[in-house]
């Protein structure tokens, strides 16, 4: 959690930096909702005309059915380069992640969290003088370090396994956003 609030801190420090006629975007990432209901929001700076420097935040604390649950919080930050102007067309980023979990949705539960870091490609499409729709993705590395344990009704038959560090390439952002321009 320290970590995740360093980086939240040094993202709006660095934004203090951006000047005051750059412009700055609200969004929202319509695959998180989609995906279990993941609640999330972001916030995109303009740093130039073609950089801009954004921050992901997103929160899981539903629990299912048959006391499945997916409970989650992180953060990916990312420095994104416009190929036009920004917040228009084609974009190359750099992203970074963090997030804490609990939860399972099968046989197990995992507890435990995860960094990571990637390299993406997205195109923001104008749907008005604010709006925009964004589509991204993106690859790269992940470090996980988790508890694991049956995913039982009652505590006391719990079965815990051993502890688990797995480091991953693979598919590290996806979106397809709601974007909202503030001038």
């Amino acid at each position: 959690m320290k970590k995740l609030i360093l980086v939240c801190g040094l993202l709006l420090t660095l934004t203090t930096f951006t000047n005051a006629q750059d412009k700055f975007a609200l969004k929202t990432n319509a695959l998180g909702w989609a995906a279990y209901g993941t609640t999330n929001i972001g916030v995109e700076f303009g740093l130039s005309q073609h950089w801009t420097l954004g921050v992901d935040i997103f929160a899981n604390p539903w629990e299912f059915d048959d006391h499945k649950q997916l409970m989650a919080f992180g953060a990916q930050p990312e420095l994104r380069f416009w190929l036009g102007d920004r917040f228009k067309g084609h974009f190359f980023g750099l992203h970074a992640q963090y997030m804490d979990y609990d939860g399972g949705l099968e046989k197990y539960r995992y507890d435990g969290w995860l960094v990571g870091g990637g390299l993406s490609y997205g195109y923001s499409l104008a749907l008005g003088n604010r709006w925009r729709i964004e589509a991204n993705v993106g690859a790269g590395y992940i470090h996980a370090d988790y508890d694991k344990s049956d995913r039982v009704q009652y505590p006391g038959d719990v079965r815990m396994y051993d502890p688990e560090t797995k480091n991953m390439f693979g598919l590290t952002r996806a979106g397809l956003s709601v974007i909202f321009l503030i001038k």
